[in-house]
């Protein structure tokens, strides 16, 4: 592969162990004369995205996530910066074996992972694709979210904390703390979680979670006021109009990681 305009993207407010990873992954780079730029995650915009041959996330799956917003088609590697604070799901790369894997990236020894993303629409309008999952509740958590709830022929109206819908890579995240299933993060599906739901006299919540067909969609129809839609919780909030649409389904664009 290619590697002669590779970008390095870096996470805000480095520590000073983070700073250390971050000044090898540039060594590395320059010392096998590859071409680059190095930008914070406040600077990400995809006109500063076209055309590379590679990203470098610098930072722990955050830093990852955000930036992916922005991309649809350039393959990642994800170095996690301090791997003894960071879980590092995507970031599974550090700063010590980061050689060794641009070198099997260069050479075509190793072939990017497609991981596959979920795609809302809000009154039909796009937004942000989200990688882990999207949330759609309240701004607080501890206000009741009223919305109807479409899962193919199913309809029902509920109660609860929220819904989490998550992607097959996303499963282990919030969706499997939240009581989800932990998917293998290839699979072309989706699920949904539905969050503290209510039971009671005039409200019996039965779709509470589920598995969804890659080529299936659903729906959720707010009925109260501040319900919010946000992706892989740290994406632009989203303010949904009381009766307003949101509907999700499965990106057409994966995102391509090398692990």
């Amino acid at each position: 592969m290619r590697l002669q305009n590779v970008l390095v993207v870096h996470k805000i407010g480095f520590t000073e162990k983070e700073k250390i990873a971050y000044n090898n992954v540039i060594s590395v780079l320059k010392n096998n004369h590859i071409l680059h730029r190095s930008i914070s995650l406040l600077e990400v915009h995809p006109d500063m995205i076209h055309e590379r041959d590679l990203i470098i996330v610098v930072g722990g799956d955050g830093t990852f996530l955000k930036t992916a917003h922005a991309v649809t088609d350039i393959p990642f590697l994800c170095i996690n910066a301090d791997p003894q604070k960071t879980e590092g799901f995507f970031s599974t790369t550090t700063a010590e074996n980061a050689e060794k894997k641009l070198m099997q990236i260069r050479a075509g020894k190793i072939k990017p992972t497609a991981l596959w993303r979920l795609q809302a629409y809000i009154d039909n309008k796009p937004v942000e694709p989200c990688l882990n999952e999207y949330y759609v509740g309240e701004q607080k958590p501890y206000h009741v979210s009223k919305y109807i709830f479409n899962s193919g022929k199913k309809q029902e109206m509920q109660k609860s904390s929220g819904v989490i819908i998550s992607t097959a890579a996303g499963s282990t995240a919030w969706c499997r703390s939240a009581g989800g299933k932990v998917m293998q993060r290839r699979k072309k599906q989706f699920q949904f979680v539905v969050r503290d739901p209510y039971i009671g006299r005039l409200a019996k919540t039965k779709l509470k979670k589920g598995i969804v067909e890659k080529n299936a969609r659903f729906t959720i129809t707010p009925l109260s006021e501040n319900m919010i839609l946000v992706a892989d919780a740290v994406g632009r909030e989203y303010v949904l109009s009381k009766n307003s649409c949101v509907h999700i389904q499965q990106s057409e664009k994966p995102v391509y990681v090398f692990y």
